[in-house]
Formats: C-alpha cells, structure tokens, sequence
C-alpha cells in the first residue's frame, strides 16, 4: 500500500473533506498534507517543499489539481516520487467501477487525453537531454510511445462512436415507440442510484464511494400508468475535466434526450454546500448543452435534518432555481415524499 503526500490547492480549503475523500477511495495512507496557495509555475509546489518531499517515506505524490506536463515532470525530476494528479486519480476512481466495456473505452479515452501532452513535454526534455532516470525513457522511446497512443486513441475513439450508434438506434425506437425518458442526474454520492433503485424496484449497486455508476442504467417503467425509461447517470463533481465530459459524452448525451430531469442534492451537507453542488451540477449540464428542460430538484435525504433546517434550507435554494424547476423534498432511502415526487412527474409527462 503506497504511502502519499496529499498537495491542496488553497482554492479547495472549504472542500477538504471532499478531496480527501476522493485520494482515500484509492489510498488510505495518507502521512502529508499541504495547502499551496499560490502554484508555482514550474513545480506547482513551493521549490524548498520538493527536498523535503524527495527525503521522505511517501512513495506518491497526489496533485488535487490539473497539473501542466512542465510541472509535474518537474515535481518527478526533483522528488524521484510518482505523481498523480487530480485528473488521474478521478480516473483510477473510475476503473473501480467500469464494469461495461463503454465505461472501459471512455476512461482509456479520457486518461489518453491526459497523457498525451505528457508526453509530448517528455518528447522535448529528451530531445534537449533533461530527461533522466523515472520518466527517461529517450526521446525515441517517447516518440514511439506517442505515436502508439494516438493511434490507440482513434481505435477507441471508433469503438466508442459504433456503441453511440446502437444507443442512438435504441434510443430513437423507444421515442417512436412513445416512451417518456426520464434522466436522474447530481453531484456524486447524492443518491442517485437509491433513488433509481425505488422508481424501478431494482437493486442497482449503491456505496458511500464516489462514482459507483459510469454507464447509463435504464429500465421501463409506469410513472402512476404512464410507461417511461428512467436513466441513471455518471455523478457529477467539482471541476469535472473537460477530459472526462468529453470521454463520457455519449453517456451523459442520454440527458439531453430526456423529457424531464431529476436534479437530486444531497441536502443533509451544510446550506453552502448544498448550493454550491447544485451550481456545479448545472455548469456541467450547460456545458453539454442541456438548459431548460423540465427539471424536479429533488432535495434528498431529508431524514438527516430536523424541521427547522429543512425549512431554511428550502427557504434558501428558492432563490436559486430556475422558472423551468421545481423543487421536492424527499428522502429515497426512507421513501418519504416519493408519492409527490411521482405526482409531479406524471403531471409534466402528460402535458410534454
């Protein structure tokens, strides 16, 4: 088990716990952690930090920011530590959960997306000999390496387009068919899949770790007599790379398809935060195109909150949501407010 040092950017302070949660879904033995509040160029790490890092046990450095490729050869040329950055470490998350051969491709995808530029800085460093030992594989080496990798990438690329095809035909003979699609989306760990699991009587896999669900999960079936397909998507985080979006856009595409959205939150974390996945939520889905749709804000897990908090919090996102949303209470796990949920579902459905 690899011991890590853990480097925060000063912008994540209030989000500590969350980024901690995301190194400890790979690696539980955490002996350093740090803020850097102002990156250095070079580094990222403040220059008298890498001796320091070079001369201790951890064994990894975790980067919970996107690194350029300058940096963090430069973090491995002045440690000799292996460096993760945030990006590859959302991705490892992700390989924990990729049972599909899609959520397989798209990782690939994304984590090719990454290294690419990677190396082509080592492409450079070789060329002018400041490559050596970790990493200093040669600039022939390298160049080989990179032209491997592209040409996997358009492989991957292709196979991930022939499975968006069948979706697409899939997806288009359930319109004909008459079919109301319903897509259920929010920051990870909000309870997406919990509340699936109940509109669908299913057992889909549910867990305290971010990212349980990567590929789309459907299933048929009759919001109060009226026949619909409900999805199931990739949770949302904070500052998702435009490297996974992309990778992941035939999966999250299945929102944009949708007559309707669920938008759940996580409504047990405090009232900032509350707000602040709810906004995240929806920059990613304006990202990928998706704005005014009928949208249910389903403030979840409600049974962690006493009266009085549940009401200021309702009080507080009113003023954030949108004339195209609607916001319900409820609890999925205890099934409190499901009833109205349904209700309110049928009554956007019949009039879409």
């Amino acid at each position: 088990m690899s011991n890590v040092a853990v480097v925060l950017p000063y912008k994540y302070r209030e989000f500590y716990d969350e980024e901690l949660s995301l190194v400890k879904t790979i690696y539980n033995k955490i002996v350093d952690v740090f803020y850097v509040k102002k990156p250095n160029p070079k580094t990222y790490v403040q220059l008298n930090k890498l001796p320091e890092l070079k001369n201790s046990s951890v064994d990894k450095i975790i980067v919970m920011d996107r690194l350029k490729p300058t940096q963090l050869i430069n973090i491995v040329r002045e440690t000799g530590k292996e460096v993760v950055d945030r990006i590859l470490l959302i991705l490892e998350i992700f390989s924990l959960h990729a049972g599909s051969l899609e959520a397989k491709l798209q990782i690939e995808l994304a984590r090719l997306k990454h290294q690419l530029p990677l190396i082509r800085e080592a492409i450079r460093y070789a060329k002018i000999g400041e490559l050596h030992g970790y990493l200093g594989a040669g600039r022939y080496g390298y160049e080989n390496y990179y032209t491997m990798l592209k040409k996997r990438e358009k492989r991957i690329r292709k196979k991930i387009e022939d499975i968006r095809r069948a979706r697409d035909i899939h997806r288009s003979r359930r319109i004909r068919e008459g079919y109301f699609h319903i897509a259920i989306v929010g920051y990870t760990c909000a309870g997406k899949t919990t509340l699936f699991n109940k509109l669908t009587n299913l057992n889909k896999p549910v867990g305290p770790e971010p990212f349980t669900t990567l590929s789309p999960k459907t299933s048929r079936v009759f919001i109060d007599g009226v026949e619909s397909i409900i999805v199931d998507t990739v949770g949302f985080i904070r500052d998702l790379p435009h490297e996974i979006i992309e990778a992941f856009y035939a999966t999250l595409e299945e929102i944009k398809y949708s007559n309707v959205i669920i938008h759940i939150v996580d409504a047990s974390k405090p009232v900032s935060r509350v707000i602040s996945d709810y906004s995240e939520a929806k920059r990613i889905l304006l990202k990928i195109g998706i704005h005014g749709k009928p949208t249910i804000i389903a403030l979840n897990k409600i049974d962690l909150l006493n009266e009085n908090n549940l009401d200021e919090l309702v009080k507080t996102m009113s003023k954030y949501i949108d004339s195209n949303e609607l916001l319900i209470p409820i609890s999925a796990e205890k099934e409190v407010n499901l009833d109205k949920l349904i209700y309110v579902l049928k009554k956007i459905l019949v009039t879409t």
